[in-house]
């Protein structure tokens, strides 16, 4: 409050800077004073005066508001000063010696500050040469005054009047234009563009060695090679930086200033006046070329900058004149990354209702209360929605391949079961046409190989596929070879040729420039309306992504040949895993604890289908409408696993479960997530947000059952099927002791027709190996059974260990 009034009726500021400054400025001054009175020379005269180098230095930094304090510093210490040549007029010296010691402080900062950029000193020349024009003059009144009050108080001679006029004034430029400089440069407020750098302390250290030897060889032997000092400091001021330079410089006129002191070096052997002249005028010159060659490596240093802001823009230009070329390349790829997303998006809003219709089709099918009729209608149901789910797939998949977004996931694979049941699948195309197909497989080809079976199945089923579409009379020819590259030999890699042949209608040289391109189909125009033009674009694209590249040759009229080949590493300590899928309708699980599932899905199909399968299982069913809702009931309810939607409402499913996560009650509660958001990125996001595993959308009541199997631990109860024919009797005995499986060749056609869920097919098949002999009608009998129950992962599980 008193410093408040205070400043109301002074015209300085009284804050911290000014109260730091009235105690520590004296300090300073005083010291300063004894140092001077240590170095002066005959006659009392000193060579410099720090105190008038610290004032202006102190004035350039924080400006005027020191000035009181400075005042204050200079009374106090020329009345201790001049106490005892002046004793009766003590007072009135001390503030006469004020009046002239602080022109300098006034005059000087003014036009500093008018011709000089603040914290700009060492960045141009022209600045050094401007200080030193405004402080040439600066010194003519205390210099006359100072003196005058000595002449006159009898402590100096007036025959010597203008000697130490001369003296004095050379004293001040000495002083204002080394030491106030120096100052400076340590200043925080000084910009560098030059830096000293650790690395460069060996320089530093050989430059200091360097300027002792001088030092040592001009005042022992009083040789006048003073001016030799200059090559290091302006080696320093050329590669150290302002403030390495300016140290050294303060080094060396320290050592000069001691060396006069004790009658040591050339200056000792003049006049007094004489040598007081040589050696100002040596640290004067000195101090000159310091700062002028720092200004002309700071000058370099910024035209350098300015040279490679100059290269950056021109660079710049020439990459904006680059951008406006492509801007057309640009606008296409923008319109066709709206395309991919317009079709991840459709294809997210075909799953979601999707979700409800392969879902309830699946609870229909579980259902005993339904007759024959009714149980086939639903089968149709779930057929029509399984190929839906086809074409949308298809969709994605060239969603995926525009966003770069289509990935490789190998593992290991029996491959002759592998490549039998691609081509089951397209002999009975072949055979509903009524031609030929030849499979011609090389015998050397490996067991057990490294492949993505999704995608190269994928591949080979659209090759097979098109050339049975365009082949009316002849055959289609599939032909698989392999070599055994002998370079590598950690892991055997075998190079394989994938070949397929037709007799069909050919195509022409310019049909071929666009058969790979989306949207586009060639050949006989009642054949384009079987399929959508994405096949073999989508193929090529996953064939490149496995290094190679589909090949075609064709004539027209007389067929084509289509052929890749890649390279798949072996699988030398393959397994064959079948998943083992209970022959029967899960009832219920075994245990008295009753599981609490939490379904958060903001659509009321999802949760109905998700709560319509569990609940009759044994579960008990949570809904919650969005993420906070279920972050809620997560806490309230304590569910053992949460199925949950990712894009919701009010807190979608990623934030809900980075909250779930946070807390320590729940953190290892485990999280699936379902969306029909099926991109890999997807369940990467929701991976790394937390969630345990990921179901797609529409769900597929097997691969939920059987994720809740693991997490849970749970053993299921089965609901025994009946047979329908007598002679199939219960045993003991496993069912591979009672049935009598058929040959390889009578399952194959029957497992083609498994994997393209035609329950038609299958009924036959099982029919036609019952009719072989009567110790089949077992094995027959229980396809059928769980081909009316639509099982067919239960009737491929049953076939596959005897391919």
């Amino acid at each position: 409050m008193l410093l408040s009034k205070a400043t109301r009726y002074l015209p300085f500021k009284v804050d911290r800077t000014l109260l730091i400054a009235f105690l520590v400025i004296p300090a300073i001054h005083i010291s300063f004073c004894k140092l001077s009175a240590s170095i002066a020379l005959e006659q009392g005269m000193t060579p410099i005066w720090p105190s008038t180098g610290v004032y202006l230095a102190a004035i350039l930094l924080f400006g005027y508001r020191l000035f009181p304090a400075i005042c204050f510093s200079e009374l106090l210490a020329n009345f201790t000063l001049w106490q005892s040549t002046y004793p009766k007029n003590t007072l009135a010296v001390s503030v006469l010696f004020l009046a002239c010691s602080t022109v300098d402080s006034l005059i000087v900062p003014l036009l500093y500050k008018h011709w000089i950029p603040q914290g700009n000193f060492f960045s141009r020349v022209q600045n050094i040469f401007k200080y030193a024009l405004i402080i040439l003059p600066s010194p003519l009144v205390n210099t006359t005054i100072g003196i005058t009050l000595t002449c006159w108080g009898g402590a100096a001679p007036w025959e010597v009047y203008w000697d130490y006029w001369r003296q004095w004034y050379v004293m001040t430029i000495a002083t204002l234009f080394t030491l106030t400089p120096i100052i400076l440069a340590w200043a925080p407020q000084t910009k560098h563009l030059v830096r000293f750098n650790k690395r460069q302390l060996p320089e530093l250290g050989l430059t200091i060695l360097i300027l002792g030897l001088i030092c040592q060889i001009l005042f022992i032997t009083k040789s006048p090679l003073e001016y030799f000092l200059l090559v290091p400091l302006l080696w320093s001021a050329f590669r150290m930086g302002a403030r390495v330079a300016t140290g050294l410089l303060l080094l060396v006129e320290i050592a000069v200033l001691t060396a006069a002191k004790f009658q040591m070096g050339s200056f000792a052997d003049k006049s007094v006046f004489e040598s007081m002249l040589l050696l100002q005028s040596f640290m004067a010159f000195a101090a000159l070329v310091t700062f002028a060659t720092l200004a002309i490596v700071n000058e370099n240093k910024k035209a350098e900058l300015q040279l490679r802001q100059a290269k950056n823009e021109l660079e710049q230009r020439v990459q904006e004149r680059t951008a406006e070329l492509n801007e057309a390349k640009v606008l296409a790829e923008r319109a066709n990354q709206a395309k991919s997303e317009f079709l991840a998006n459709m294809s997210h809003e075909l799953r979601t209702p999707l979700n409800g219709i392969l879902g309830y089709a699946q609870i229909l099918q579980r259902s005993r209360t339904l007759n024959n009729n009714d149980q086939k209608g639903v089968n149709i149901i779930n057929q029509c929605g399984e190929h839906l789910l086809m074409l949308i797939n298809d969709v994605l998949d060239l969603a995926k391949i525009e966003a770069r977004k289509m990935e490789i996931h190998p593992k290991d694979t029996h491959l002759p079961s592998f490549l039998q049941s691609v081509v089951e699948i397209s002999r009975i195309r072949a055979e509903q046409k009524d031609i030929d197909f030849i499979y011609i497989a090389d015998p050397n080809l490996p067991t057990g190989v490294q492949i993505d079976e999704k995608r190269l199945r994928q591949v080979l089923i659209n090759l097979l596929g098109n050339a049975i579409k365009f082949t009316d009379i002849g055959s289609v020819t599939f032909r698989v070879s392999a070599v055994l590259n002998p370079d590598i030999t950690d892991v055997p890699i075998w190079k394989f040729r994938f070949e397929v042949e037709d007799t069909g209608v050919g195509m022409t040289s310019a049909q071929l420039e666009k058969i790979f391109l989306p949207f586009e189909q060639v050949g006989k125009v009642e054949k384009q309306t079987e399929g959508t033009g994405l096949g073999l674009t989508i193929s090529q694209t996953i064939v490149n992504m496995m290094d190679g590249t589909i090949e075609v040759e064709s004539s027209l009229n007389q067929g084509s040949r289509f052929w890749f080949e890649v390279e798949f590493p072996e699988a030398q300590d393959w397994i064959i895993t079948s998943r083992v899928t209970p022959l029967g309708t899960v009832i219920g699980y075994r245990g008295d604890y009753r599981y609490k599932l939490l379904i958060v899905d903001d659509r009321w199909e999802n949760r109905s289908v998700m709560s319509n399968l569990l609940k009759p299982i044994g579960f008990e069913i949570i809904e919650a409408v969005n993420g906070q809702e279920g972050l809620d009931k997560v806490h309230s309810l304590h569910p053992d696993l949460i199925i949950t939607d990712l894009a919701m409402p009010v807190m979608n499913g990623f934030e809900m479960v980075k909250q779930i996560r946070l807390s320590e009650i729940f953190k290892d509660l485990t999280i699936i997530a379902s969306s029909a958001s099926v991109f890999e990125f997807h369940r990467q996001e929701a991976r790394a947000a937390g969630c345990d595993d990921f179901i797609p959308k529409p769900v597929q009541a097997e691969e939920l059952l059987h994720q809740l199997q693991h997490y849970l631990q749970l053993n299921w109860i089965y609901e025994e099927i009946a047979t329908i024919q007598p002679e199939f009797t219960p045993s003991s005995q496993s069912d591979s002791d009672i049935w009598a499986i058929p040959e390889i060749n009578h399952l194959q056609p029957l497992y083609a027709a498994v994997q393209r869920c035609r329950v038609a097919e299958i009924q036959t098949a099982a029919k036609q190996i019952k009719e072989l002999d009567t110790q089949y009608s077992p094995f027959a009998n229980k396809v059928l059974n769980l081909a009316d129950e639509f099982d067919m992962d239960g009737i491929a599980a049953l076939i596959e260990p005897y391919l």
